[in-house]
């Protein structure tokens, strides 16, 4: 499978010059499912099962196999426009992505075709609005010449995307329960990770640095999902870095993301398996601390206020506040609640009721809100 980055036209940046289908008077939709399969790449289309992140090189190269035959309008066949009453907006249009499953050749071309089409269509229904969907969430003033319903859809900047599409092979580690984590209930041998480390980091896998960021992707989750066979699910919190690295907000120091991180095979097998042992530390840290303040009997607001703000603290003081560190202390709280017998199903409204968005990135809360962050979680979970 060809894996070479293309480049195409921002779709973001099309003027409605770009996409104005008076431009295009000859354009027959009737024609497009015998475009689409004559073009080179529809020789190409990858197997069922290919991993999206492939999947999308064959789908630019399609893309740009359109654009060169149809022009630059047609990079939008990726995208449609749905009314919705968005939370602060009321109801305004919204971009969404359009899924193209791979599935036989035959009907991933036909779905590719009417996508294109259900674009040029789109596109018709923008020049005059004559549903009238649009006209009302136009802006109110305006010098443009652009009709009126593309000036409503281009003024929301919102985007929406199929979650389905990017499925990964492992969960993310605040998707994890305390059972799936707890070392306690797991051996681990430290002395093992250098050399499980380095047989899943070669030179023959280890992506360039300037690789598409969907190869680099794609070679984090599959030494994931080496570490997750040698030692079980637990260990996909290996990544999950202090800031803005590859997992946001978390607890680990040695690994931020791939251009930080990633330089020799023998340097980034050592920085994994140093950011591996650091994360089972960490779980271990946890542990210890959960034995400090459990069992908790029931009523015992004092013992659930100081376990909730000695948590917060500790959580906070070891992602530095950084950002999405609340994610981590949400985490944190919520494997403490399963570890305390509290039923999963009550976590979150728990866990809501307590923080309700009061933390926030790059900021350490003061003591009056980790507080009032205890005193709220105590109030419920001493009762439940």
């Amino acid at each position: 499978m060809t894996i070479d980055r293309v480049d195409l036209p921002d779709f973001w940046l099309l003027t409605w010059r770009d996409v104005d289908p008076a431009a295009r008077p000859d354009f027959d939709p009737a024609a497009v499912a015998a475009l689409v399969r004559s073009l080179p790449p529809a020789a190409e289309i990858p197997l069922a099962g290919t991993d999206w992140r492939l999947a999308d090189f064959w789908q630019d190269r399609m893309t740009k196999a359109l654009v060169e035959r149809l022009g630059a309008w047609a990079v939008g066949w990726q995208h449609t426009v749905m009314m919705e009453d968005y939370p602060g907006r009321g109801i305004i249009p919204v971009w969404w992505d359009v899924e193209l499953p791979i599935t036989t050749p035959a009907e991933t071309l036909n779905r590719l075709a009417g996508a294109v089409v259900a674009w040029h269509e789109l596109t018709v229904e923008l020049a005059t609005d004559a549903r009238g969907r649009f006209a009302a969430a136009a802006p109110a003033t305006s010098d443009s010449t652009d009709p009126v319903a593309w000036r409503a859809v281009k003024a929301p900047g919102i985007g929406r995307f199929t979650s389905g599409h990017f499925t990964r092979g492992v969960p993310h580690p605040a998707s994890l329960s305390w059972a799936d984590v707890d070392p306690r209930d797991r051996d681990f041998d430290s002395a093992t990770v250098a050399a499980a480390a380095a047989a899943l980091v070669t030179v023959e896998n280890l992506p360039a640095q300037g690789a598409d960021w969907r190869l680099r992707d794609l070679w984090l989750e599959s030494v994931s999902i080496g570490l997750v066979e040698r030692y079980g699910r637990w260990t996909v919190g290996w990544r999950w870095s202090v800031g803005e690295g590859d997992l946001d907000g978390g607890p680990v120091g040695n690994w931020c993301c791939f251009p930080h991180s990633v330089t020799t095979p023998e340097q980034t097998a050592a920085t994994i398996g140093a950011a591996l042992i650091e994360w089972r530390n960490w779980l271990e840290d946890i542990a210890e601390r959960f034995d400090r303040f459990l069992p908790l009997t029931a009523g015992d607001l004092d013992g659930w206020e100081h376990a909730v703000a000695h948590l917060v603290t500790a959580v906070g003081d070891r992602t530095q506040y950084e950002s999405a560190w609340y994610q981590c202390c949400t985490t944190v709280l919520g494997w403490f609640l399963e570890a305390a017998g509290i039923a999963p199903s009550e976590h979150k409204k728990l866990l809501d009721h307590a923080i309700g968005g009061q933390f926030a990135s790059w900021t350490e809360p003061d003591r009056d809100l980790i507080t009032s962050v205890a005193e709220r979680l105590a109030g419920q979970a001493a009762g439940v």
